[in-house]
């Protein structure tokens, strides 16, 4: 049961640096060119986002497959992608 359950947590998106509680090398600087005001970092400093790794976290298989992409980067594309009606390749670019 023990190995199930560590195979199942390697399969599921890993936390990023700073939910494991390391500081990113550039955060510090990343927060002096990025306008606090803007409307998409105000949203998301309201979003749960623990919600989404929770609910998503419930699809995955164990053994199958190698980690998934963090849940916070993926439903952040697809906010972007249906708000301003974006292709992939755009969203990208």
């Amino acid at each position: 049961m023990k190995k199930n359950l560590e195979i199942l947590r390697a399969m599921k998106p890993l936390k990023s640096e700073i939910e494991n509680g390391q500081k990113a090398l550039f955060r510090t600087e990343l927060e002096k060119i990025i306008d606090s005001e803007h409307s998409l970092v105000k949203l998301a400093g309201t979003v749960d986002w623990a919600s989404f790794d929770e609910e998503f976290g419930k699809s995955f298989c164990e053994g199958n497959g190698r980690p998934g992409t963090p849940t916070r980067l993926m439903v952040s594309l697809h906010y972007l992608k249906y708000t301003y009606a974006l292709s992939d390749e755009a969203l990208l670019a």
